[in-house]
């Protein structure tokens, strides 16, 4: 009985044995999986950290530059209005002086800022990373800022969007750089991308509108690569700027009621005729700058900018303010006040002060101009169509659309753009028919947008340059 006894306690051992080494291994087998989760949290959060500190600080510039960009222009209304002469002096100074700024530090900062990024974008590679620092630096965000802000103070017709695009981009280079060797690897496309959406979901208010242009202008590979970055960066943007500036929409909530078969007919209209001069103004501005670029000399460069500031001059001096700015101002007028007068040479106007403007050198960006050139248009047509109230929101809402759809070439951008900054829901169709017939129409015009040419023109001009340089050292 005895040896039974023993020969049962030994297999009560063994069982025991067996059961505490199962145990130990489970525990054994659950540490080592904790500690590879934790490598891996704190790899990802690595990675996640450059995207949250860069969109911070994007937001926060963003609100700063809006900020002055904002004050800037009013300062330029009160100054015309004021004394409307002296625009013939102020607008030449600033001209010059912002021209000079771009040409002397930074030449790449120049215009609106997209073409330079989508050129970086393309020049992600391991041949060519060495050439980003030309569209993409601290240098380019100071120039960037205090260039296109003195050409507004004289009355030039561009925005600050896009250039917020390129500042918002060069802001996540500089974090990109500053990581240290060991740092785990982030992606330098996912990089640009990333700022670019949330330059423009700060410059607007619009993170839609940031994650679509991204996708329809920047991307040229799959967005599952890109979409967490992309999302943090965007919404951090966002964020950032909002708590600085509050919630608000660009345009605020504009009363908005389709009646009437005639509604139909301004909206097919609108589009066609956005679309059209839209991509008109592209070509002429595009051929009347690549014909600048080829004169050297700075003094015949210099007579240019002085021609260029004289015809914005004596376009805000003869057909007033309407004529002058971003055009915010007018879309606002036009949008919530019961005079939505505009008188027909106004779109005309528009273009023809954003060619001068652009031509002229030195930085701003052609996005709120050419929503305002659009919202002349809707407001022009629904004049000779005799509408009234709602119904003329309506067609300069799609003017807008269209226009920046024919400067852009990026319909769905556009559309949702204007969707989040006025906050109308029951319009989203219209924006996106009028979107796509303004984005068939510009491309009987000319089949590739500006931005495209420019930044082909910008990839080989920064090669070129930049193998020359290596060559002569």
């Amino acid at each position: 009985m005895s040896k039974k006894i023993k020969y049962l306690r030994k297999i009560a051992i063994f069982k025991n044995q067996a059961i505490t080494q199962k145990v130990l291994n489970y525990f054994k087998k659950l540490y080592g999986s904790t500690l590879q989760t934790n490598a891996e949290f704190k790899q990802q959060f690595l990675q996640f950290l450059p995207f949250v500190i860069a969109s911070t600080i994007c937001g926060i510039v963003a609100f700063l530059y809006s900020t002055l960009f904002s004050y800037t222009t009013k300062l330029s209304f009160y100054i015309f209005n004021q004394n409307n002469l002296s625009i013939f002096l102020i607008t030449p100074i600033c001209f010059i002086i912002s021209w000079w700024m771009v040409r002397r530090f930074a030449p790449y900062a120049s215009g609106s800022g997209i073409p330079q990024v989508m050129a970086a974008v393309e020049l992600t590679k391991p041949k060519t990373n060495f050439i980003l620092s030309k569209f993409l630096s601290f240098k380019i965000i100071v120039v960037k800022v205090l260039s296109s802000t003195i050409k507004v103070l004289g009355g030039g017709i561009l925005g600050r969007e896009g250039p917020t695009i390129q500042i918002s981009s060069s802001i996540f280079m500089v974090i990109h750089k500053m990581l240290p060797s060991k740092w785990p690897s982030v992606s330098r496309k996912n990089i640009l991308i990333a700022g670019a959406a949330s330059g423009l979901a700060a410059a607007f208010n619009t993170p839609l509108g940031g994650i679509i242009f991204a996708i329809e202008e920047l991307s040229k590979f799959h967005i599952r690569y890109y979409k967490s970055p992309l999302f943090i960066a965007v919404i951090i943007a966002g964020l950032s700027a909002q708590g600085f500036s509050g919630s608000y929409l660009y345009l605020g909530y504009p009363q908005l009621i389709t009646s009437g078969w005639h509604v139909y007919i301004g909206v097919l209209i609108v589009s066609v005729l956005a679309g059209y001069f839209a991509s008109i103004m592209c070509v002429v501005l595009y051929n009347l700058v690549q014909k600048i670029r080829t004169i050297k000399s700075n003094s015949n460069q210099l007579l240019i900018v002085i021609c260029c500031s004289l015809v914005v001059a004596s376009s805000i001096y003869f057909l007033g303010i309407d004529s002058m700015g971003s055009g915010k101002e007018l879309m606002e007028r036009i949008l919530f006040n019961d005079n939505k007068t505009v008188a027909w040479y106004i779109p005309f106007a528009r273009m023809v002060g954003l060619i001068s403007t652009f031509s002229a050198g030195g930085s701003g960006g052609v996005f709120a101009p050419s929503l305002s050139a659009g919202a002349s248009i809707g407001a022009v047509v629904s004049q000779f169509l005799h509408l009234s109230g709602s119904n003329i929101n309506l067609l300069i809402i799609i003017g807008m659309t269209a226009f920046l759809t024919g400067v852009t070439r990026a319909p769905f951008t556009s559309a949702i753009i204007v969707f989040e900054m006025t906050d109308r829901h029951s319009i989203i169709f219209f924006l996106m028919i009028s979107a796509i017939i303004a984005n068939m129409v510009a491309s009987l015009v000319d089949t590739h947008s500006l931005y495209d040419k420019l930044k082909d023109f910008y990839v080989e001009d920064a090669t070129k340059n930049s193998t020359l340089d290596n060559h002569n050292q």
